[in-house]
């Protein structure tokens, strides 16, 4: 143990000194990120570790989620959390700007929502200075040398840990194990991830679900559905959701490839990075597609009837699924090799619509036996299998209020006692 720690505070030091060394590479980072307007540019300094918000009196629990995923799947555990009589303060970090501005309208009233400072000692320091956080919770497996130092007590929560990852890891092995050392407990969305955390030196794991399975299904808002639906004129609708740039031009260049355009069927394609929606225009113009923004049609300067429509925002994907006869899930294409892992397929399972994905769903393996034999789920091979899967559904699509889907039930109210307990609350 001696040993372990000795390597423990050696690879530690190193790291800081690295950083103390590449300062002004993350400050030009942050910049260039600026000029992106991948970072918000009034809570810049949340990124430096300076608070924006005043730190409420009494005990605070310490969530980090990176992005919009995470950060739903966090939002069961956290509004159980703040149901508590006498709650702590509850305290989210996020990476994106995508997540933060979802974090302003669905976190509970009494959370605190911050940026998370940028993996230095010079910035997280302070910041767990100032708030003073009781314990820390990292959902799924964002692991960073500063982040799991400031994080006290620290409970990985939805861990998952692919095959893939999990032999990039067992290449650096004291490094995989200085992080993992840090963490608590590590509640691991599945047996297969419990054990592959083991192998590489976590303790105390355990495989408790997801707190995904606990989410509600996304609120679907009545008037922008009913604007979907006059848009495209009484065609039906295949949503690919949450979809990334790697896979977009496949869907694309199918759709056109099969003459889709000519049938009575529209294309709703929300990436999973909104501020990518003008890229995707551009590309499907070049196909020959006639395509709009979304952000036009509610803002009534949208002509009926595209062959494409984008969505250009957050928190409607409730919309778009309800909007669709077919959903494809995003990220669960191979492109050029290119592994993504998919995307959550419950939300639109809970809402009852008919779901395909595409072959790599690693990072929801778990999920995709008992959505399989549920039928709620068909997994194809690739985008043309997929396509031809999707068309069955398109000529005689469910009626709507098709049922409200299959709710499976997580370990959200379970882990809320643990982590009540562990802080003596």
């Amino acid at each position: 143990m001696p040993v372990k720690r000795a390597k423990a505070w050696l690879l530690l030091g190193i790291y800081r000194l690295l950083s103390l060394g590449l300062t002004p590479f993350w400050l030009v980072l942050l910049l260039v990120r600026l000029a992106q307007a991948k970072e918000d540019p009034r809570r810049l300094g949340e990124r430096l570790g300076w608070p924006s918000r005043r730190r409420p009196a009494g005990p605070l629990l310490w969530f980090h989620a990176a992005s919009v995923g995470e950060l739903n799947s966090l939002l069961p555990l956290l509004r159980a959390l703040d149901q508590v009589v006498g709650a702590p303060v509850l305290l989210v970090t996020t990476v994106t700007r995508t997540s933060a501005a979802l974090a302003g309208r669905v976190l509970p009233p009494a959370a605190i929502h911050q940026y998370v400072p940028i993996d230095h000692w010079l910035a997280l320091l302070p910041f767990r200075c100032y708030w003073r956080p009781c314990l820390g919770v990292l959902a799924e497996a964002e692991l960073w040398p500063e982040l799991v130092q400031a994080m006290p007590h620290l409970h990985l929560i939805n861990a998952r840990m692919s095959q893939r990852s999990y032999l990039r890891h067992r290449r650096f092995p004291v490094y995989a194990g200085w992080l993992l050392a840090r963490v608590e407990v590590c509640l691991a969305q599945s047996q297969d991830d419990a054990e592959r955390f083991r192998r590489l030196g976590a303790r105390d794991v355990r495989a408790l679900g997801s707190t995904k399975l606990d989410a509600d299904p996304p609120p679907v808002n009545s008037v922008h559905l009913e604007l979907v639906q006059q848009v495209f004129a009484g065609r039906s609708v295949l949503l690919l959701a949450s979809s990334h740039a790697s896979e977009e031009r496949q869907w694309l260049e199918a759709w056109v490839e099969n003459k889709l355009t000519q049938r009575p069927f529209g294309l709703l394609l929300a990436p999973r990075h909104p501020q990518r929606a003008q890229e995707v225009l551009a590309q499907a113009r070049e196909l020959g597609l006639s395509a709009a923004l979304w952000s036009d049609l509610a803002g009534g300067g949208l002509a009926p009837n595209p062959d494409l429509l984008v969505a250009d925002v957050i928190g409607e994907m409730g919309t778009w699924i309800s909007a669709a006869a077919v959903v494809v899930m995003g990220g669960s294409f191979y492109s050029q090799g290119r592994a993504l892992g998919g995307q959550n397929p419950l939300e639109p399972v809970a809402l009852g619509r008919p779901v395909l994905c595409g072959p790599d769903m690693a990072n929801f393996s778990d999920l995709l036996e008992p959505l399989v034999a549920a039928g709620c789920l068909q997994q194809c091979a690739d985008v043309a299998a997929t396509l031809a899967a999707a068309l069955p559904q398109l000529v005689q699509p469910l009626p709507r209020g098709h049922g409200e889907g299959l709710r499976l039930r997580g370990p959200s109210q379970l882990l809320a006692s643990l982590l009540l307990k562990r802080c003596n609350l």
